[in-house]
């Protein structure tokens, strides 16, 4: 009899104790481990640094922004320049911003207003092109390009280019005075006279500024002249007594 419960007890041990061993294997019921370490109290958040992004894109648009800012700072140093008479100056600073943008709409304009001013008519007529090359929508460069054309006394180049700059901006005074001065070089009367009345009605009181100007000499003692002017003095009264009235 106890020879043969022998086996039968040893079979119950054995599931006994495989039991306890998956029991105690089972993750829900493991205690957590806790190190004996005692945390020290962080006195300060540091942020780390900023990291620079991977994609392209964003590195472009972040070379983009610091030239920007490179060309506004020289442009800024070139319009200083020129407003204290450093010439030179302010051509070196224009010249640096085209080293980097070749095709800045403002860079171009201004360093051909600035041959003109040493009165190297030929070099801003040269620049004025290229602007007009970059974008052929700008009426400002085609009147310059007009203007640097004149001095050079290539009249009907200069009054081709003014036109195309008044079909561009039709509202501009100034382009239509500088038809009428190109037209009245030409001894084109009729033309000229007609340009400054433009101009008049564009500018108003204003043309008064630019009637003795010598690009208007063969037109100045024209009765029709003198009867724009008459109107445009009127009218300058008339702008000064309303002024006197609102103080």
């Amino acid at each position: 009899m106890k020879k043969s419960l022998v086996p039968l007890i040893a079979v119950l041990f054995c599931i006994v104790l495989l039991t306890a061993i998956i029991v105690n294997t089972r993750p829900e019921i493991q205690k957590p481990v806790i190190p004996d370490i005692k945390l020290k109290k962080q006195k300060a958040i540091y942020l780390s640094n900023i990291e620079t992004a991977k994609e392209p894109g964003l590195l472009t648009r972040k070379q983009h922004i610091m030239d920007e800012k490179k060309i506004l700072n020289l442009l800024l140093k070139a319009y200083s320049a020129l407003d204290k008479g450093n010439i030179s100056e302010a051509q070196n600073q224009v010249k640096t911003v085209l080293i980097f943008q070749a095709e800045n709409n403002e860079a171009l304009s201004l360093l051909g207003r600035i041959y003109y001013l040493k009165h190297e008519y030929k070099k801003a007529e040269m620049i004025f092109r290229r602007q007009i090359e970059v974008n052929k929508k700008f009426a400002s460069a085609y009147n310059n390009l007009g203007q640097a054309l004149l001095k050079q006394k290539k009249y009907s180049k200069a009054a081709s280019q003014l036109l195309i700059a008044q079909d561009i901006d039709p509202k501009s005074g100034l382009i239509a005075l500088n038809i009428a001065g190109v037209y009245a070089q030409q001894e084109k009367k009729k033309e000229a006279l007609a340009a400054f009345k433009k101009a008049f009605e564009l500018m108003g009181a204003e043309v008064i500024t630019a009637a003795n100007h010598p690009a208007l000499d063969n037109i100045r003692k024209d009765k029709e002249f003198r009867n724009i002017l008459k109107e445009a003095y009127k009218q300058l009264a008339i702008e000064q007594k309303n002024k006197s009235k609102k103080k």
